[in-house]
């Protein structure tokens, strides 16, 4: 069996301490063979901001696989993130690619946020991005049992989000898709738990999870994932952690459809 650790949306600039030092803890005694983080781990993009992250970062123990998110650019510098959006988030030189020992799972994180780009909605994705594609071709090249894609977008806003994901470039991602297929797409952006079929991705199944230390809960509190991959039974198992009382502790199982956190 592997164990995950996913998180996303951690807003360093307008994250909690207590909760980050609470999320240090429970990692460490969940003893993950990898964390991984899709984006957004900074409110405006600041070096304030990336400096603070770094710190946090090298107190996992575990490796850590990451994607950017839209909150990972210059929020406003303009110039900046025209020519450079993403340079201060790759200098905290995070991987992008992992793949456990026993070459159960393989996972692949990619950008599928933008600066800027042809629309009012800078926020939104774009499947469509060269990196983005070939991160799918390398998993459909993998031999893994498991093959996971980490974007910051989910494909489609989850029913019952108050966040909207409308990412553009499905269809040359979809096309794709049908070459290299997925077991599983792991997002954050919408602050919220959500396991879902996506019919725009022919059925992939979904995960999102709630944001781990911003102020925006967005009705869902904070927290994150647990998954587990069973080498025996090819099950993929999913808990979610949420923060209660001074700690982060699992509320409840996860099966297909939307999540409803108890508590």
């Amino acid at each position: 069996m592997t164990t995950l650790v996913h998180i996303s949306d951690v807003h360093f600039g307008d994250a909690d301490s207590a909760k980050l030092d609470a999320a240090l803890r429970a990692i460490e005694a969940i003893e993950p063979e990898c964390v991984l983080i899709t984006g957004d781990l900074t409110q405006e993009g600041k070096l304030s901001e990336f400096a603070q992250a770094d710190i946090w970062l090298k107190k996992v123990k575990a490796p850590i696989v990451s994607c950017p998110g839209n909150h990972d650019t210059p929020m406003f510098n303009l110039a900046l993130r025209f020519a450079d959006p993403f340079g201060r988030y790759n200098r905290l030189g995070l991987r992008t690619t992992w793949q456990s020992s026993d070459n159960l799972v393989h996972i692949e994180a990619a950008n599928s946020a933008r600066g800027l780009q042809g629309r009012m909605d800078w926020s939104q994705g774009d499947y469509g991005q060269l990196g983005v594609i070939e991160a799918l071709d390398r998993l459909g090249g993998s031999r893994a049992q498991y093959k996971v894609l980490a974007l910051h977008h989910p494909p489609q806003t989850p029913e019952g989000a108050s966040v909207m994901s409308l990412p553009s470039g499905l269809d040359r991602f979809v096309k794709r898709l049908t070459l290299n297929p997925l077991d599983l797409l792991l997002c954050g952006h919408v602050h919220a738990a959500f396991d879902f079929p996506a019919p725009v991705l022919a059925g992939v199944r979904v995960m999102t999870v709630p944001s781990l230390a911003s102020s925006r809960e967005r009705g869902f509190g904070s927290g994150f994932g647990v998954l587990r991959f069973g080498a025996d039974n090819s099950t993929i198992a999913r808990s979610i952690w949420r923060y209660q009382d001074g700690s982060f502790k699992e509320v409840t199982e996860l099966s297909k459809g939307t999540l409803h956190i108890a508590g």
